[in-house]
């Protein structure tokens, strides 16, 4: 006898936003300094690349201010530098750092409860390697018991 197919519930897959937390570790603290190291690169160039501009223009034309503006802004990330390296450094072993949130997806159909689909989830990562996700009550559910 054939089984008899239910009817799908229609589904759409939704963007949401994942934290992700490091455990500090030497390694990690070692990949932060890699990349203030490379960003600094990257700002010192800006910076050499937006002088010769500014060099080429008149303090009249309409980009100069911007351009200005930006070399300002780079030169103000390098000046960071050594409060940045501090900060690493000071960084305690074991505990979390909040690396910030990725895109993530998820399914949501009919009967799903939006705000546990979207709210509350966590990445835990030890060089760089997963080691835990987490999920929390949403706030709706706090709020409404």
């Amino acid at each position: 006898m054939a089984e008899q197919e239910r009817p799908k519930k229609p589904q759409i897959i939704l963007k949401r936003q994942v934290v992700t937390k490091a455990i500090v570790t030497p390694k990690f603290k070692e990949f932060l300094s890699y990349e203030l190291s490379e960003n600094l690169a990257f700002y010192k160039n800006k910076v050499n690349e937006i002088a010769s501009q500014l060099k080429q223009i008149n303090e009249s034309h309409p980009q100069f201010a911007q351009l200005h503006a930006e070399k300002t802004e780079a030169e103000q990330y390098i000046q960071s530098e050594k409060s940045q390296q501090e900060f690493i450094e000071n960084l305690q072993l074991d505990t979390e750092y909040s690396q910030g949130p990725v895109d993530g997806f998820v399914t949501v159909s009919t009967g799903d409860n939006l705000y546990e689909k979207l709210g509350g989830i966590e990445i835990l990562v030890k060089d760089g390697i997963i080691v835990k996700i987490r999920s929390s009550a949403s706030q709706f559910a706090k709020v409404t018991k």
